[in-house]
């Protein structure tokens, strides 16, 4: 992670939990392929993993402002405003949107092929969600999206949406706020939401896909980092491998414990939101807390930086997956449901995601992220030169 004036550590304790946040995603969603006698989907009864994208947030509000921090103006101009805020939009948009563009693409291509057909929405469905997901407000269509089961390959789209309209507001908000008040602001926004009921049930509750919490705690977070209480707060604790190993296991049963869509304690999205902020704020130390075994560092390194492609990929995977392997009919028997068919569905569902993830980063999501970086480099020389 790099900053104007330094170069830091890879903190491989991010990488770890961007890890846990995917695994939990697909945890959320491989049911999907599996029977509905399955043991799994009896676990699911108590335990959800969607959270997974709380720690997403999180860590996205806590590594885009500490990115940003040390270069926010102290002038509140609209000049000022515009110099910081589009070479940031710009290094966002080429990091991000021409991964997100592709896979949308992909998911049109195969409703126009197997449209109507199974799993996959028909394309006169199906394209205004696509629409949606490209020009990112996905998250305001989500909910009668989902209830109409018309979002097909992009129905995890919300929070990609979600996230970039925070990264369009938070170079705003810093220039006019400053610092402390930026705190303040994001504070508030946290303090919005924790009493709200955003469990995901039937119908879909609009507000489920607006939570910004968990990004809202990330951003004071990063503030927070900048005060010697901060570091008066180091969970040197968690050095101990045991201890931290438990910890981490509680907080997962925990709060997958919480988020059932019949929620077993009151404000349960905003205690998710109070979660993910503990586990970013032990990994904002870049202690290896997490990843004080070498073999897992290494994992979580390269899984972690893959995470934004695996998120994007795995979807469309799973809805290819179900779409040639078995058909609707067969979900209310016990066909094509025995031990070696899922153990082949999830298998073909992994590799694949994988393998298209690995193309995804090396070919298009590295490249043009670098891309990104050179023009928004330029765009800053370009106002630090001006007379």
């Amino acid at each position: 992670m790099q900053t104007a004036h330094t170069t830091l550590r890879k903190n491989s304790d991010i990488e770890a939990l961007r890890t846990l946040a995917i695994i939990l995603v697909i945890f959320a969603h491989i049911s999907a392929l599996l029977s509905p006698d399955s043991v799994y989907r009896v676990v699911l009864a108590y335990f959800r993993f969607g959270y997974g994208v709380d720690v997403f947030f999180c860590i996205s509000g806590f590594i885009i402002t500490k990115s940003i921090i040390n270069e926010i103006p102290s002038s509140r101009s609209l000049k000022s405003i515009l110099d910081f805020s589009i070479p940031f939009w710009t290094r966002r948009f080429w990091r991000l949107m021409p991964s997100a563009f592709f896979w949308v693409l992909m998911g049109l291509l195969l409703s126009a092929w197997h449209g109507g057909e199974g799993y996959i929405p028909k394309l006169k469905d199906f394209a205004w969600p696509a629409f949606a997901a490209a020009f990112q407000f996905f998250n305001v269509i989500f909910p009668a999206c989902r209830d109409a089961s018309t979002c097909g390959t992009v129905g995890i789209y919300w929070s990609l949406s979600l996230e970039n309209q925070f990264y369009l507001i938070l170079p705003v908000i810093a220039v006019l706020a400053g610092m402390r008040r930026m705190a303040m602001i994001f504070g508030a926004v946290f303090l919005a939401q924790f009493f709200l009921s955003r469990q995901l049930s039937d119908p879909t509750p609009y507000l489920w896909a607006f939570r910004t919490d968990a990004i809202a705690l990330g951003v004071v977070l990063a503030i927070w980092q900048k005060h010697a209480s901060y570091q008066r707060a180091r969970p040197d604790f968690l050095r101990n491998g045991p201890l931290c190993t438990l910890l981490l296991l509680l907080m997962i049963a925990g709060l997958g414990a919480i988020t059932i869509p019949v929620a077993p304690i009151p404000f349960a999205m905003g205690i998710t939101s109070v979660g993910a902020f503990l586990l970013v704020w032990a990994a904002s130390y870049n202690e290896n807390y997490f990843t004080r075994w070498k073999p897992v560092e290494v994992f979580c390194d390269y899984l972690g930086s893959r995470s934004y492609a695996i998120y994007l990929v795995h979807f469309i995977v799973l809805f290819t997956v179900r779409q040639l392997m078995f058909s609707p009919a067969e979900s209310s028997t016990n066909t094509n449901y025995d031990t070696l068919s899922v153990a082949s569905y999830v298998f073909v569902f992994i590799f694949f995601t994988l393998a298209l993830s690995e193309l995804n980063y090396r070919f298009i999501e590295t490249p043009l992220r670098k891309k990104g970086e050179k023009i928004s480099k330029g765009m800053k020389l370009r106002v630090i030169q001006q007379p």
